[in-house]
């Protein structure tokens, strides 16, 4: 078969929803919770993983995008009747987990003067009248304690992260350590005050739509000061835009790397705890021309997610990468975020079309030794169906080594494990150590290894025993400064969104007291504590590394780590393969943002 004619097969392949592989391959890895047309007769018929759908013209249409009433009441003549039937949590110091209260149904917008006058799913708002915690994106409560009065003295905090699939496996991990947090928090101090924190999580999944909608709620109805997220550097462009700066809350993303998100408009209330993309972009051309160095990459394809985050990247680098490479034949496109499409069916079309047009480049003649994917967990559909019709393994191609940046990098084992029977792919089981071997990452350096081991320690007790991703320290290092930024605001003063990012200055002293994230008995918290409340200042060593924000732009700076899949020789029968890094792109000194890559001694 001519490269042509296999271009010509994908397409008809990519009209039928197949990517030359079994719909299950896909299927698995990439269900939205916007499926297929479900009919339906009742909103009974209609449940998500994101709440509650409703039923519109004999179909379902999920909660972000159905014209429900808002479940939220106010204050009226008349009394309004608002059945919930959600679930809170609160936190139980003595085993870590949640402790679940059903919070049965509510009604009306009773008066208030206090948290504890209202149901367990509910706050007393500024109105004077109980107001609805949850949404339809916004699942989450939990409270610092399961004594009416421990609800009364509380600020919230609120999250945005798609923990919903098909990202779970990426992002629940992030979310988890947003609680720990607020329970490490609670478990050892209070704000001035005596004030605890409250935790409203919310789950956008459904994409940009879900993402604006729960933060409006945390902004509007939960009155949040402070989001923690979102973790997709799009959605942090919209909801800062949208939502959050106009309304003077605090937001601090943990995983959004997106250049762009350090020029917005903010009134210094974006901040986040990975740094920007232009380190990586960097340390990628810089990669490739290592390896060009070494054995010619004469034939590279780089696909990119079409969002703010893939974009960025691509932008970034192209240019040098034509340079870099002057004697390689390059071919770039982008494929369209999963969440953009209401059907699996219409995903797999899109992604069958970008794989065609990549097939019939003249780049890829006679094949691609280099591939670059710039995107999150829906890379695994991509590395799969590569691999299926692009790859022309049976005819004699080399397998081209391919990149994943930070995005994926957490899922590198999974696309390995994940390959087998179950989900469609038997075919590939006796390539996974080839697969092994062609398959590395690039992810700034997030991690301190100390404060990480007492942090997953931690971590494992409270979350059964599960190991924490580590980019599961930016989410809990993202939480626990918004909590000290906290602790400089006086005990008879509100603590808002502005007051929290004018404290952000005392968090960065070079001169401050240090306070590293370490050991287990969390007096690392009590002490920044004390000292910022009495007006004190501190350095901060996070569990994902030194947190010195340039106090412009809300950046960090970092290192680059190169990862690899270990031990590529594994028989794949039951292999278990383990991701690490190998090499590290050093920076140059400030305010450099190149560097230098070197191996990882041991």
């Amino acid at each position: 078969m001519t490269r042509t004619d296999l271009a010509d097969s994908v397409r008809k392949t990519a009209i039928g929803g197949l990517l030359g592989l079994p719909l299950g391959i896909a299927a698995c890895s990439l269900a939205l919770d916007l499926d297929e047309k479900i009919p339906c007769t009742a909103d009974a018929d209609c449940p998500y993983t994101i709440g509650a759908g409703q039923c519109q013209d004999g179909f379902c249409v999920p909660p972000s995008s159905a014209s429900a009433t808002d479940a939220t009441t106010t204050a009226t003549d008349s009394v309004t009747t608002t059945e919930t039937t959600l679930t809170t949590t609160v936190a139980d110091s003595s085993s870590g987990q949640d402790a679940s209260s059903d919070s049965g149904n509510t009604t009306g917008t009773p008066a208030c003067s206090k948290n504890s006058e209202c149901e367990m799913d509910q706050r007393c708002g500024a109105a004077g009248t109980c107001v609805e915690l949850l949404s339809p994106e916004c699942q989450t409560v939990r409270w610092p304690g399961s004594a009416p009065e421990d609800r009364d003295n509380v600020v919230f905090v609120g999250s945005v992260m798609p923990t919903g699939e098909p990202f779970t496996n990426l992002v629940q991990p992030l979310e988890n350590a947003i609680q720990l947090a607020i329970d490490d928090f609670n478990d050892t101090t209070t704000l001035q005050g005596d004030r605890q924190i409250a935790w409203v999580g919310c789950d956008d999944a459904a994409g940009t739509t879900a993402s604006l909608a729960a933060a409006s709620h945390l902004v509007t109805t939960v009155e949040v000061p402070a989001i923690v997220g979102p973790v997709f550097s799009e959605a942090v462009l919209d909801v800062a835009s949208d939502v959050t700066v106009d309304a003077g809350t605090f937001l601090i993303s943990p995983t959004a790397s997106a250049m762009s998100i350090a020029n917005l408009d903010d009134s210094g209330l974006v901040w986040r705890t990975i740094p920007g993309d232009v380190y990586q972009s960097n340390a990628l051309v810089d990669r490739l021309a290592d390896l060009d160095a070494v054995t010619p990459v004469s034939n590279l394809l780089v696909l990119a997610k079409d969002d703010a985050y893939g974009n960025g990247i691509l932008a970034a680098i192209l240019d040098d990468l034509n340079v870099a490479l002057p004697s390689a034949a390059i071919y770039t496109d982008t494929y369209p975020d999963p969440t953009s499409f209401d059907t699996q069916q219409e995903l797999l079309q899109a992604y069958g079309m970008v794989l065609a047009g990549a097939a019939a480049s003249p780049a890829a003649s006679p094949y691609y030794t280099h591939v670059v994917f710039i995107g999150t967990s829906e890379i695994q559909a991509l590395l799969y169906s590569y691999l299926g019709v692009v790859w022309d393994g049976m005819g004699g191609d080399p397998m081209p080594l391919f990149t994943v940046t930070h995005g994926a990098v957490p899922e590198m084992e999974r696309f390995i494990n994940e390959i087998g029977p179950d989900s469609g792919t038997g075919a590939l089981v006796p390539l996974k150590p080839l697969i092994e071997a062609h398959l590395q990452g690039t992810s700034p350096v997030v991690l301190n290894p100390e404060n990480f081991e007492a942090f997953s320690v931690r971590y494992r007790i409270a979350f059964n025993f599960e190991d924490p991703l580590t980019s599961a320290a930016l989410s809990y290092d993202a939480t626990l400064a918004t909590l000290f930024a906290m602790c400089t605001i006086d005990a008879d003063t509100d603590v808002t969104g502005q007051a929290i990012s004018l404290a952000m200055p005392a968090l960065v002293a070079d001169d401050g007291d240090f306070i590293s994230f370490s050991g287990t008995d969390l007096g690392f918290i009590q002490d920044a504590r004390n000292v910022l409340a009495t007006g004190g200042t501190v350095d901060l060593q996070g569990v994902s590394g030194e947190l010195q924000w340039d106090l412009t732009t809300g950046d960090v700076r970092a290192d680059v780590w190169g990862w690899d899949v270990l031990d590529a020789s594994m028989p794949p029968d039951g292999s278990m393969p383990n991701s690490a890094p190998t090499r590290i792109y050093l920076l140059d000194p400030e305010p450099s943002t190149e560097g230098t890559w070197m191996p990882i001694p041991g």
